[in-house]
C-alpha cells in the first residue's frame, strides 16, 4: 500500500506541469483575438526583438569569424607559394644575369684571340690567393691542352703573365706583378725603354728609363719584345700592353728615371685567360 501510494504521487508530480502547460495553451488559443492576449503578444515579440538581433549578429558574427580564419589559411598558403615563386624567379634571374656576364666576357676575348696573330687556347682561372700575398693564379689547362713553362698569358685587356708550372689539366701563371717578373718594356708614344719589375703591391715599376726620355702619367707601356741579361730573346713578344703610368720619379743625380705603372689588367677579378702557345697563326 505504501508503495502504492509513493507511485501516485509521483504520477501526479509528473502529469501537473503537462496539465498546466495544455490549459494555458487552450486559454491562449481561446483568448487569441482578444485585447488583453494580443496586447500580450506584442509585448512579447517587442521584448524577443532585441534577443533574436543579438542571436542573428551574433551568428553572422561566428561566420565571419570561421570564414576569415578560412581566408587567413588562403592567404598563408598563398604567400607561400608566392614567395617560393619570387625564390625561383630570384635564382633564374641571377643565371641569366651570369650567362649574360659569361657571354659578354666569352664575346671579348674571342674578339681578342682573333686578333692576336699568335695561336692562343682560351682557359678558365679556377684558383687564386685572396690575399694577394702569392702573385700567381691556377687556371683550368695544361699540358693535355698544350700549355706549356713559360708560355705568356693575357687578357683581352693586356699582359696576365707566365706560364710558371704546368700539370695535365692545370697550370700555375706567375703574374706580372711578382717580384721575381721582368719584361722589357717600351713607352709607346716616346718610344723609350726599360725594365718593368714586379713590386709588392698591385703595381708595377719601370726602371733604367734614361731622364733624357720623356715619361709622363698616362703613358701606355708595352712589351719590346727584347731579350734581357743572357736571355737570346724575350718572353713576351713585341707590343702588347702591360699598363698606364701613373707617376714618375726622376731622381737629381741618377741618369735614370722611374715611372709606377697601373698593371692593364686587374687580376684580382680575372675569370678567363689565352694562353699563347707556339708559333704564329
Amino acid at each position: 500500500m505504501a508503495a502504492l501510494g509513493r507511485s501516485r504521487r509521483r504520477t501526479n508530480s509528473v502529469a501537473r506541469p503537462f496539465i498546466g502547460l495544455f490549459l494555458v495553451a487552450l486559454l491562449i488559443l481561446l483568448f487569441r483575438s482578444a485585447s488583453v492576449v494580443q496586447a500580450l503578444a506584442v509585448t512579447g515579440t517587442q521584448v524577443l526583438v532585441p534577443i533574436q538581433r543579438v542571436l542573428a549578429e551574433t551568428g553572422v558574427t561566428t561566420n565571419r569569424f570561421f570564414q576569415a580564419i578560412g581566408e587567413l589559411e588562403k592567404l598563408r598558403a598563398d604567400n607561400t607559394q608566392l614567395r617560393s615563386d619570387n625564390d625561383k624567379l630570384t635564382l633564374e634571374n641571377a643565371r641569366l644575369a651570369e650567362a649574360a656576364i659569361a657571354a659578354q666576357q666569352g664575346a671579348k676575348l674571342g674578339a681578342a684571340q682573333r686578333a692576336l696573330p699568335y695561336r692562343t687556347i682560351t682557359a678558365p682561372v679556377i684558383a687564386r690567393d685572396p690575399s694577394g700575398v702569392l702573385k700567381t693564379i691556377v687556371i683550368g689547362a695544361g699540358t693535355d691542352q698544350g700549355v706549356r713553362v713559360d708560355q705568356v698569358v693575357l687578357s683581352e685587356q693586356g699582359v696576365v703573365g707566365r706560364v710558371g708550372e704546368a700539370g695535365s689539366n692545370y697550370a700555375k701563371i706567375i703574374l706580372v706583378t711578382d717580384s721575381s717578373s721582368s719584361v722589357s718594356a717600351l713607352v709607346q708614344t716616346s718610344r723609350a725603354s726599360g725594365i718593368v719589375r714586379g713590386q709588392y703591391g698591385d703595381t708595377l715599376v719601370m726602371e733604367w728609363i734614361l731622364q733624357s726620355d720623356p715619361v709622363k702619367r698616362g703613358d701606355v707601356i708595352v712589351t719590346a719584345g727584347l731579350g734581357i741579361g743572357n736571355e737570346l730573346r724575350s718572353l713576351y713578344p713585341k707590343g702588347l700592353v702591360i699598363g698606364t703610368v701613373v707617376d714618375v720619379t726622376k731622381a737629381e743625380v741618377s741618369a735614370y728615371q722611374r715611372a709606377v705603372i697601373a698593371p692593364a689588367v686587374d687580376l684580382r677579378k680575372l675569370e678567363n685567360v689565352l694562353v699563347i702557345t707556339d708559333g704564329t697563326k
